[in-house]
C-alpha cells in the first residue's frame, strides 16, 4: 500500500501516527499561500489536461486502474471503465465552470471581488485552507471527486483513502502531478491510510485542519463529530437511500421497454452501492408492475452483457439467497412474486407491501405497486432526509407536485429515470451547493459603491470596483493571468476555428500567450455569419450584432451577448466620468447612428454612467436640426467624432449661431492641435478629451482619467490584456518605443478576441499617473496604416495639419494620398476651404501650403530637392468636398493609390 504526500509516493509500511499527521499538516498549512494564488485558469487547464490524459484508452495509468482494481474492489472491468469516464467527465473546463458558477454564484468569486447588485457591494470567496477528506469505500470515483472540489476551490487536501480503494486516489494524484509544470497543486496533495477511530491520529486532524469532509455511515459521522475543534468545520455526507417512481400512464407513452432500460441502469451502475441507486421502484397499478417487472428483467440481462456484475462475497450471495426465498413465499401467499437471472446476476422481487425498504444491493430491485404515487409520500415520509435521489417517470405537472412533497420531507434531488448514477453538473449534492460549502464568504463595502446605485444597477454586471485599478503591478498581472488563461481556454473549446488554430499550444503564463498567432480583421470577416463560421462558441441567437463603419473595406460584424455589451459600457463610462463629464453637463450625443453602428448605442449607455442628462440627437442629421436642438435643450457638452464637430464648428461660424459649448470627448479620428484652437475660438470649448481607446472589434481598450492628455490613455487591465510589439519581430517593445497595439479582452467568449492586431501604433509611459491608478499608460499614436511611406520617408499627418492650420482660409478637414508620377512617388494633400473662404482663392492657398510643407517638413523638403519624388500636389476643395464614409461620417485619412 502507497500513500501520497506533497508530491511524493511513500510505501507505507509503519501505520500513520498522529506525530507523523503533525508534521503533514504543518507542511499543508504552509502552502496555503502558494495554492490560493494560483491562477483559476491554470488549475482549470490543469484539471483538463487530465482529464483528455485519462480519455486515452491506452494511458498508462487507466490501464493500471482495470488492472488492479477489479479484484480489489469487486467492479467488473466494465465497470471500472464507466466509472474512468466519470471521472473524465467531472474534469472536463466546461463542467467544472458550470460547478463553479452554479455553486459560488460566480466563479470570478474565488479571484478577487465581484459587485453583488443586492448587496450593493463586495463579495469574494476565500479557500479554507486545508480540507481532510474522509472517503467512503462504495464508488470509487468518490473520493477523486471530493478531491477535485478541493483543488478547484483552491483548497490544500489531504484524503483519508478508503480501506477498499488505496488505489485509485494516488493514481489520479500520479497522474496530476505529471501534468502540473508548476508543480504547486500536486505537492499541496496528502494521501493516507490509517485505521478507522484511531484517536492518535484523527485528534490531531480534527485539531488542525479547517475543514473535514466526511462521506460515510452513521457511526462514521458521529464519530468526527466528537472532540471536532473549535473553528474546524465539518460537512457530512452520511447515509442516503434512492427509489423510483413509475406512473402508469407516462410508462404506456414512454414505452415499456425503454423506460425498464434506464431504471435498470440505474440499478446496475455501482452495483447499487451509491446513495443515488434505486432499491425500491414504485409502480401504478399491479398489472403495471407485474409488466415493468418483466421488461426489467430483460433489460437486466441485456445491462449484464454490456457492464457485467463484478465478484461477490459469500456474505453478500447469503442476503441475495434470502431476498429470493421470501419472495418465493410471498409469491406463494400471493403478496410477491419473484424473477432472477440465475446464479447471483440479478434479482427482482415484487411486493405488495408499500412501506419502502433497502435491498441487499447488486442489482437488486424491490417493485411496488401502488394505487397512486400521491400515497407513496406517506409511506417514504419516516426516512425524511434520509432520502438523496428520486427519480420520477410522469407528467410535468405531476412531477412538479411530487417534487415539492418529496423535498419538504427531506429528498435532495429529483431527476428523470436514467439518471439517478451520474450526477449533472451544478446539481446541489445532499441539499448543499457542494463547492460552497468549501469557501468562506468575505465581503467589502464601500460608501461609493452605493451612491447611485439604483441609477447604475443595470451595469454592475461586470463591475469589481476600482480596487483593482490601484493594486501593485504583481497583483494585478496576476489576476490578469487568471482571466487570460481561463478566456483562451473557453474560446479554445469553443470555437472550432481556435481550436484548430491553438492544438497542442500549452499556456502556463503570461509569456506564454505569445505562442498564440496573431488575430486579424481578416478573421473576423472571413469566419463570422454572414460570409463564413468557426470562430463563435456558440449560437448568436440574442445578444447585439454591430457593423464596423467599413471606412476602409467591406464592414466586419461583431457579436456581442448582453452582458458583453454592458461590461463593455461601464469601462467607456468610467472614462468619461474620469475625464470630462459628471453631474450637471447636458451632453448631446452626436456619434451617427443606425446602420448597425455601435457607438451612438454604447456610449449613450456609457453616459449613464456620468450622472449627467443625455440628448440622445445623433450626428448623422441635417446640421440645422442638430444645431437647432443643441441650442433648443441647453447642450453643455458634445460626445462625436472630429469630423462631425468640425463640421458644426464650420455652420455656427457661417451662420453666425450662438452656440457655447464647454466640454467635449472626441474618438475615432484625429483631433490635431490646429483643429482644437479652432473649435475654441469659435464654440468655446475649454475642456478637450477623448472618448477612450476603443474600437468597435475589441471595445473598450483604454480610458483617460483628469491627468491624461493628447492621445495618452490607462489601459482598461480588467478587461483587455495589451501587448505593444515591434512591427516586424513582434517581440516586445520597451518603454518609449513604438509598437503595434495587440489586444486580448479577458470577457468576450461569443466572439473571441484574442491577440488581435488592432492596427495601431503605441509606445509605453513610464512614471506614475498623479490619479493614482496603477494601470499601465499608453500613448496612442494613430493608425499604423495613417503613416505613408513617400520616397522611403515617413509621412506623419500630425505634420500636415499643423501646416494646414498655419494658412489662413483652410478649413481642418483633409486626406492624405500617395500616387505615382511617372517612376517617382507623389504626395497629394486634399484640403477643404474653411467656411466664407471665396473658390477663386483657392490657387494661391494651395501655394502657401505647399511652401508651409516644404518648411515644416524636413522628409518632403529633403526628398523633393534631391528630386527622389514628385513636388507635392495641393488640392483645395469646397466645404464637404472630400467624401465622407455614409455610415460613420469619418474622413479616411489616408489612400495609398499605389496598391
Amino acid at each position: 500500500m502507497h500513500h501520497y504526500i506533497h508530491g511524493e509516493t511513500d510505501h507505507a509500511e509503519a501505520p500513520l501516527t498522529g506525530a507523523r499527521l503533525e508534521t503533514i499538516l504543518s507542511r499543508a498549512h504552509a502552502m496555503k499561500a502558494q495554492v490560493v494564488a494560483t491562477p483559476q485558469g491554470y488549475l482549470l487547464d490543469l484539471l483538463d489536461r487530465v482529464a483528455r490524459a485519462w480519455s486515452a484508452p491506452d494511458y498508462p495509468y487507466r490501464v493500471e486502474a482495470l488492472r488492479r482494481l477489479p479484484d480489489r474492489i469487486g467492479f467488473s472491468p466494465e465497470m471500472i471503465e464507466a466509472g474512468i469516464e466519470v471521472m473524465v467527465d467531472l474534469l472536463r473546463r466546461e463542467n467544472l465552470l458550470t460547478r463553479l458558477g452554479c455553486d459560488l454564484g460566480d466563479a470570478r468569486m474565488l479571484d478577487d471581488w465581484v459587485f453583488d447588485a443586492r448587496f450593493q457591494g463586495l463579495v469574494k470567496a476565500q479557500p479554507l485552507g486545508v480540507l481532510a477528506h474522509v472517503s467512503a469505500g462504495n464508488v470509487f470515483v468518490g473520493g477523486v471527486d471530493s478531491l477535485i472540489q478541493g483543488i478547484v476551490t483552491r483548497n490544500v487536501n489531504l484524503m483519508k483513502m478508503s480501506s477498499v480503494d488505496p488505489i485509485f486516489p494516488v493514481l489520479f494524484a500520479t497522474s496530476l502531478r505529471d501534468h502540473d509544470q508548476r508543480g504547486d497543486i500536486a505537492r499541496s496533495l496528502a494521501l493516507l491510510t490509517w485505521k478507522g477511530g484511531d484517536q492518535g491520529v484523527e485528534r490531531v486532524l480534527k485539531r488542525d485542519c479547517n475543514a473535514i469532509v466526511v462521506y460515510g455511515g452513521a457511526d462514521t459521522i458521529r464519530s468526527y463529530r466528537r472532540d471536532l475543534g473549535l473553528h474546524t468545520r465539518l460537512i457530512e455526507y452520511g447515509p442516503k437511500y434512492s427509489f423510483v417512481m413509475v406512473a402508469a400512464d407516462a410508462l404506456e407513452r414512454r414505452g415499456l421497454s425503454a423506460c425498464a432500460r434506464l431504471i435498470a441502469r440505474d440499478a446496475v451502475m455501482w452495483e447499487q452501492s451509491a446513495c443515488s441507486s434505486p432499491h425500491v421502484v414504485y409502480v401504478e397499478g399491479r398489472e403495471s408492475a407485474e409488466r415493468l417487472m418483466a421488461a426489467l428483467g430483460a433489460a437486466l440481462t441485456c445491462w449484464a452483457e454490456e457492464i457485467p456484475p463484478g465478484a461477490i462475497g459469500d456474505d453478500a450471495a447469503v442476503e441475495i439467497d434470502k431476498v429470493r426465498e421470501l419472495a418465493k413465499v410471498e409469491r406463494a401467499m400471493g403478496v410477491g412474486d419473484l424473477l432472477h437471472g440465475g446464479g447471483t446476476g440479478w434479482t427482482l422481487a415484487l411486493r405488495d407491501d408499500p412501506e419502502f425498504e433497502t435491498s441487499c444491493q447488486h442489482r437488486t430491485l424491490i417493485i411496488k405497486p401502488v394505487d397512486r404515487l400521491e400515497s407513496v409520500i406517506e409511506r417514504v415520509a419516516p426516512m425524511g432526509e434520509y432520502i438523496q435521489t428520486v427519480a420520477l417517470l410522469t407528467d410535468e405537472p405531476r412531477a412538479r407536485r411530487l417534487g415539492r412533497a418529496l423535498s419538504a420531507l427531506g429528498a435532495d434531488r429529483m431527476v428523470e429515470i436514467g439518471r439517478m448514477a451520474v450526477r449533472k453538473h451544478g446539481t446541489p449534492h445532499d441539499g448543499t451547493r457542494g463547492l460552497a460549502t468549501l469557501v468562506r464568504w468575505t465581503s467589502l463595502a464601500r460608501d461609493r459603491l452605493e451612491q447611485g446605485s439604483e441609477r447604475m444597477s443595470w451595469h454592475r454586471l461586470d463591475d469589481s470596483g476600482d480596487s483593482f485599478d490601484f493594486l501593485p503591478d504583481a497583483e494585478r498581472d496576476a489576476q490578469t493571468c487568471s482571466r487570460l488563461l481561463q478566456v483562451i481556454e473557453d474560446c479554445r473549446q469553443g470555437s472550432p476555428l481556435l481550436r484548430a488554430r491553438y492544438a497542442g499550444i500549452v499556456l502556463i503564463g503570461l509569456d506564454d500567450v505569445r505562442r498564440l498567432p496573431l488575430m486579424s480583421g481578416e478573421d473576423y470577416k472571413q469566419h463570422l455569419p454572414p460570409r463564413g463560421d468557426g470562430l463563435l462558441t456558440a449560437g448568436a441567437s440574442d445578444g447585439y450584432v454591430f457593423s464596423s463603419g467599413g471606412t476602409t473595406g467591406a464592414p466586419k460584424l461583431v457579436y456581442r451577448t448582453v452582458a458583453e455589451q454592458h461590461a463593455n459600457a461601464l469601462r467607456l463610462g468610467k472614462g468619461l466620468a474620469l475625464s470630462v463629464f459628471g453631474p450637471g453637463d447636458v451632453v448631446a450625443n452626436l456619434l451617427f447612428a443606425g446602420s448597425m453602428w455601435a457607438s451612438f448605442v454604447s456610449y449613450n449607455q456609457a453616459l449613464e454612467v456620468t450622472g449627467c442628462r443625455i440628448l440622445p440627437i445623433s450626428g448623422n442629421l441635417p446640421m440645422e436640426q442638430i444645431v437647432e436642438q443643441l441650442t433648443g435643450y441647453g447642450a453643455t457638452a458634445i460626445i462625436t467624432i472630429p469630423s462631425v464637430l468640425l463640421s458644426l464648428a464650420e455652420y455656427v461660424e457661417a451662420h453666425g449661431v450662438a452656440l457655447r459649448i464647454d466640454k467635449v470627448a472626441t474618438g475615432g479620428e484625429h483631433l490635431f492641435a490646429g483643429s482644437r484652437a479652432y473649435l475654441s475660438r469659435v464654440l468655446g470649448i475649454t475642456r478637450f478629451a477623448s472618448t477612450g481607446y476603443t474600437t468597435n472589434d475589441t471595445g473598450a481598450i483604454g480610458y483617460q482619467c483628469a491627468h491624461c492628455e493628447g492621445g495618452v490613455h490607462h489601459v482598461h487591465e480588467d478587461l483587455h490584456h495589451v501587448e505593444l510589439l515591434h512591427p516586424e519581430t513582434l517581440a516586445p517593445v520597451g518603454p518609449g518605443e513604438i509598437g503595434k497595439v495587440v489586444v486580448t479582452n479577458l470577457q468576450r467568449r461569443l466572439m473571441p478576441t484574442i491577440r488581435y492586431d488592432v492596427g495601431d501604433l503605441g509606445r509605453w509611459v513610464e512614471g506614475e499617473c498623479p490619479c493614482g491608478r496603477r494601470t499601465r499608460r499608453m500613448e496612442l499614436l494613430g493608425r499604423a496604416d495613417d503613416v505613408l511611406i513617400i520616397g522611403g520617408g515617413n509621412i506623419q499627418p500630425e505634420v500636415v495639419a499643423t501646416a494646414i492650420a498655419a494658412v489662413p482660409g483652410l478649413g481642418a478637414h483633409f486626406q492624405l494620398r500617395a500616387r505615382l508620377d511617372g517612376h517617382r512617388d507623389q504626395l497629394v494633400v486634399r484640403v477643404e476651404r474653411a467656411a466664407g473662404t471665396a473658390p477663386e482663392d483657392a490657387t494661391g492657398l494651395a501655394g502657401m501650403l505647399s511652401q508651409r510643407l516644404l518648411h515644416d517638413s524636413k522628409e518632403i523638403r529633403a526628398m523633393t530637392e534631391a528630386g527622389l519624388v514628385a513636388p507635392t500636389h495641393i488640392e483645395v476643395l469646397a466645404l464637404e468636398g472630400i467624401e465622407r464614409n455614409p455610415k460613420t461620417g469619418k474622413v479616411r485619412l489616408t489612400v495609398d493609390e499605389r496598391r
